[in-house]
C-alpha cells in the first residue's frame, strides 16, 4: 500500500530543539507516524511536556537536555540513544535562533554565537550521527532552516548568514554520505507562528502575510508533516535538495 511508505514504524529520531515550537511539531509529528524520539534541548521541563505527548501517542521519548553548539555534550546525546535504542535512523537539526539588529551594530561575537547556535551546532549533530548511521548502514538527516538563508533579510545578518552555511552543508554532506545511504535533505521555512514569536507576528499580521499566496502563517503541524514525508520511504530517492515550505512566499522575507 502506498501510505506504508510514510510511516515511521519503530524509527529512532533525534529531533534537537524539541521543547517548543517547531521542533515539538516535528517531534509529535514522527511519533504519530510511528517513531521513538530522542528529544534534545536546553531546557529541560519543555522536554518532559514534549516527550509525555510523545508517550501518548503509543511511543517511546527520551529527553536529553544538550547544548547541541558544544562537541562534548553531542558525542555524549548520541551515545546514550544508542544506549537507549540501539541505533538512530532520522537527525533533524532543528536548533537555532537569533537576534534584531542590524549588522554595523552586531559585535563580532553576537555574530559567531548565531553562527555557533545555528550552523555550528548542526555540523556537530550531523557528524556525531552520521559516523553511527554510516556502520548501521544508513539513515537520514534534515536540516531546519530559513528562507532567510537564502535572499537575506534586514536585522538577520548572523541568521541569514548561518542559514546561507546550512543550506551549502546540506549539499555538501549529501554528496559525502550518499555512498553510505545515508539522505540530507532542507527545508527552508517561511513565517511559522509558535509561541515563541507569536506577539511579533500578530502584532501586524496583514505585513507578515502581504507576501505569502496562502494567506496564513505556518503551523508546526506543517513542518511536522513535512518532515514525515523526508524521513519516510516515500522520499527514497530525493537527497540534497532545498525545499522552500512557505506558504508561496513572493516578496523578500524582509524584518524592518
Amino acid at each position: 500500500m502506498i501510505m506504508d511508505r510514510f510511516k515511521l514504524t519503530d524509527k529512532v529520531a533525534i529531533v534537537t530543539g524539541a521543547g517548543r515550537g517547531v521542533g515539538k511539531g516535528i517531534a509529535l509529528a514522527f511519533a504519530e507516524a510511528g517513531a521513538d524520539l530522542v528529544c534534545s534541548s536546553r531546557t529541560l521541563e519543555q522536554l518532559e511536556a514534549t516527550a509525555e505527548e510523545v508517550r501518548k501517542r503509543g511511543r517511546r521519548a527520551v529527553v536529553f537536555p544538550a547544548d547541541v553548539r558544544d562537541a562534548g555534550q553531542v558525542e555524549n546525546m548520541v551515545k546514550k540513544t544508542i544506549e537507549e535504542f540501539g541505533k538512530i535512523d532520522i537527525l533533524v537539526n532543528n536548533a537555532g535562533g537569533t537576534f534584531f539588529s542590524p549588522l554595523t551594530e552586531t559585535s563580532q561575537n553576537a555574530f559567531e554565537s548565531i553562527l555557533r547556535e545555528n550552523l555550528i551546532s548542526c555540523f556537530l549533530c550531523s557528524k556525531a550521527v552520521a559516523r553511527v548511521m554510516m556502520e548501521k548502514g544508513g539513515g537520514n538527516i534534515i536540516n531546519i532552516s530559513s528562507r532567510a538563508g537564502q535572499q537575506g533579510a534586514i536585522n538577520l545578518g548572523p541568521y541569514s548568514a548561518a542559514k546561507a552555511g546550512m543550506n551549502n552543508l546540506t549539499e555538501t554532506l549529501a554528496w559525502e554520505l550518499s555512498p553510505h545511504n545515508i539522505r540530507v535533505n532542507c527545508l527552508c521555512l517561511g513565517p511559522v507562528l509558535t509561541e515563541i514569536n507569536r506577539d511579533l507576528f500578530m502584532a501586524e499580521p496583514e505585513k507578515g502575510l502581504g507576501g505569502l499566496l496562502i494567506k496564513r502563517f505556518g503551523l508546526p503541524e506543517d513542518v511536522g508533516a513535512f518532515c514525515v514525508f523526508l524521513a519516510s520511504e516515500a522520499s527514497s530517492w530525493i537527497t540534497g535538495k532545498i525545499y522552500e515550505l512557505d506558504g508561496g512566499l513572493r516578496s523578500s522575507f524582509q524584518q524592518d
